[in-house]
């Protein structure tokens, strides 16, 4: 039996609530040294040149898109936050609005 598709209902947040939830999800990724060497590793960045990534406009949309690929990491950076997963789905929403339309 194929469950029916349902597109996700997603509310918009604030750009200043999804930029300080993904504010947040960067400091979680750098606080571990195996989350931060399988971010960098993913994205291609080098820890000499995160300050430069950081400045340009899709840098936060960036990071909540990689938290949200991986499943684990998603509801492990949610717990430690206190917020439901979809909250943060929410702030890549926020950030990403074209991706969803």
């Amino acid at each position: 039996m194929q469950i029916p598709h349902r597109k996700m209902q997603l509310k918009k947040i604030s750009v200043e609530e999804a930029e300080s939830i993904a504010l947040s999800a960067f400091s979680y990724i750098t606080g571990d040294d195996q989350r931060m060497s399988r971010f960098l590793s993913i994205s291609g960045l080098r820890v000499d040149t995160i300050r430069i990534a950081a400045e340009s406009a899709g840098f936060f949309a960036g990071i909540l898109d990689y938290i949200v690929s991986d499943e684990a990491l998603l509801i492990s950076f949610a717990e430690q936050e206190k917020v439901k997963p979809e909250h943060v789905m929410q702030a890549r929403w926020t950030l990403s609005p074209s991706e969803f339309e």
